[in-house]
């Protein structure tokens, strides 16, 4: 009896110990990371908003009860196009590259939010909606430094990456499975998918991500944030 303790005893203790503490860059820090990959300004702005976007929607689903960690999802927010500039030039996948790189700095949690922002493994059915499928989503709304709909990001898309058919397909059965999320991540919201439009209102985007952040409720003076 006093062995199945020990022996369940040692096995919860090994479990604690492998759930090491998750390494997640600060605000300061993401902003820091950028600055130091020399990421162009308009990259930046970016990513501001798809981290605006992700958070804003991360806030709400946990008023609503879903275990998310914001502080992972505004640092992949703000760092999913870390290396894009690279990618310009050298036509990696930017996404992987900026994985292995966040994953070299010690950022494993974030490097995994990051590397899906293009292509999103889809999780089992019915599992919690996850960090690394709100920044793919608020990806997918922010056209350039512009929070628009997913269909208008969808245009956008397959005018710059649609030139083949076979890029035409992969962009129209990601805009299909983005759909289902986006439906997915609405469904326990009282509001949908044109409530994130408001966003674009903001105009000190660092200053609201500290706020919600900082804050249960995410509260800042009328007019900083919506």
């Amino acid at each position: 009896m006093f062995g199945e303790l020990e022996r369940g005893f040692r096995g919860r203790l090994n479990s604690v110990r492998k759930k090491s503490v998750v390494r997640i860059p600060s605000l300061s820090d993401a902003y820091r990371l950028l600055c130091e990959e020399g990421v162009p300004p308009h990259i930046v702005r970016h990513c501001e908003k798809v981290a605006l976007v992700a958070v804003f929607l991360g806030r709400e689903l946990r008023h609503q009860g879903e275990p998310l960690d914001l502080a992972l999802v505004c640092a992949g927010g703000l760092l999913h196009d870390l290396t894009k500039h690279h990618s310009l030039r050298t036509g990696e996948n930017h996404a992987e590259s900026a994985r292995r790189k966040l994953f070299d700095l010690g950022y494993p949690e974030v490097a995994e939010v990051v590397g899906q922002h293009i292509f999103l493994k889809p999780g089992p059915p019915g599992h919690p909606i996850r960090a690394e499928e709100l920044v793919y989503y608020a990806d997918k709304r922010v056209r350039h430094e512009e929070i628009v709909s997913l269909e208008e990001r969808f245009v956008d898309l397959r005018e710059r990456y649609g030139r083949r058919t076979s890029s035409w397909v992969r962009i129209w059965r990601l805009e299909e499975l983005t759909k289902l999320l986006e439906r997915r991540i609405f469904k326990p919201l009282p509001f949908g998918p044109e409530k994130v439009l408001e966003l674009n209102r903001v105009e000190d985007v660092k200053t609201c991500l500290t706020a919600w952040l900082s804050s249960a409720e995410g509260t800042l003076p009328k007019g900083k944030c919506p």
